[in-house]
């Protein structure tokens, strides 16, 4: 007689334990990769902002002196900005393309008010891979806003912001926006506090509003050719318009995650989509992660170029 051979299954209990072991594995795993890939993504945005920082001490040496943080809109060229910038309707990020390796956009770019159809330049709908943040969720496909005011979803975004206080011109004599915008700063000599002191650039969400609507009128974004309001990239301006005045008033601090973008993330403030904090270029070029547990003394001190005030102990 042949022998019999007895196959023997799992019986459920067995798969249940080896179901809840993989399920326990899985727990312990996730917060890990999470994790890694939110370090991956701040420093993804650290380098970038990093690169900023070196383009503007480059454009600063080239131009002999800084471009205005943004033309009074997008339509309407600068015309009291530092001499080498006067007469295009751009912002701070558009200036620097060309030293950021973006140099073709720049010079398919048109300046000035015309021809038809040069709003911003006309190269407002090239997404700019220096210029977006992989934490960011309010990015929308092709890296571009998720605001539908005013069409912003057809421009694409910067998730890096520029600091009024040092790109503006605060003390302008015209007592509108139009002169506030177009500011005429130069390393190092308009940054009496020191360029390690100061914060040139802040982290912003691409698409942000009050309202839970993307096509509300306090809708915003931050869009990397825009100088209308109010989709500035630009921080301390201190308005949900975007809309900035004179003086140097104290730099609102900064959102960290504010969910949902579209309800909760006020377009006043900056906004950082990593934990704990965010990610700021400080005129020496260099990089900081700035804890969300910073006081507002000590931020608005860190964002005002001038007022010779000492940094507090939370910096």
């Amino acid at each position: 007689m042949s022998p019999r051979y007895i196959h023997r299954a799992f019986t459920l209990i067995e798969l249940l334990v080896v179901i809840a072991i993989i399920a326990i594995l899985i727990g312990l795993l996730l917060p890990a990769v999470q994790k890694v890939r939110e370090t991956a993504a701040r420093m993804s945005c650290s380098n970038n902002i990093k690169q900023i920082g070196l383009a503007t001490h480059a454009i600063n040496d080239a131009q002999g002196g800084l471009p205005p943080v943004a033309s009074p809109d997008g339509w309407t060229a600068t015309t009291v900005a530092g001499q080498a910038y006067n007469g295009a309707n751009y912002t701070y990020f558009t200036w620097l393309l060309p030293y950021i390796e973006q140099n073709n956009i720049f010079q398919a770019l048109t300046r000035g008010n015309s021809p038809p159809g040069a709003y911003c330049g006309g190269q407002y709908f090239q997404p700019i891979k220096t210029y977006v943040c992989p934490s960011d969720p309010s990015v929308g496909p092709g890296s571009l806003s998720l605001t539908t005011n005013g069409g912003a979803n057809e421009y694409a975004v910067s998730c890096y912001s520029a600091n009024y206080l040092v790109f503006g011109n605060p003390t302008a004599s015209g007592g509108s926006d139009y002169y506030f915008v177009q500011g005429a700063a130069a390393l190092s000599k308009s940054i009496p506090d020191g360029l390690s002191n100061t914060i040139f650039f802040g982290e912003i969400y691409s698409s942000c509003s009050l309202s839970t609507s993307p096509a509300a009128g306090n809708s915003a974004a931050s869009l990397w050719a825009d100088s209308t309001l109010p989709w500035r990239p630009v921080m301390c301006h201190n308005t949900p318009s975007k809309n900035v005045y004179g003086g140097y008033a104290s730099c609102f601090t900064f959102q960290v995650q504010p969910q949902p973008y579209f309800g909760a993330c006020d377009p006043s403030r900056g906004q950082s989509g990593h934990t704990g904090g965010m990610n700021v270029g400080l005129g020496d070029g260099s990089v900081r992660f700035v804890a969300a547990s910073i006081s507002a003394m000590t931020w608005a001190y860190a964002c005002d170029p001038r007022d010779g005030n000492p940094l507090g102990n939370d910096w």
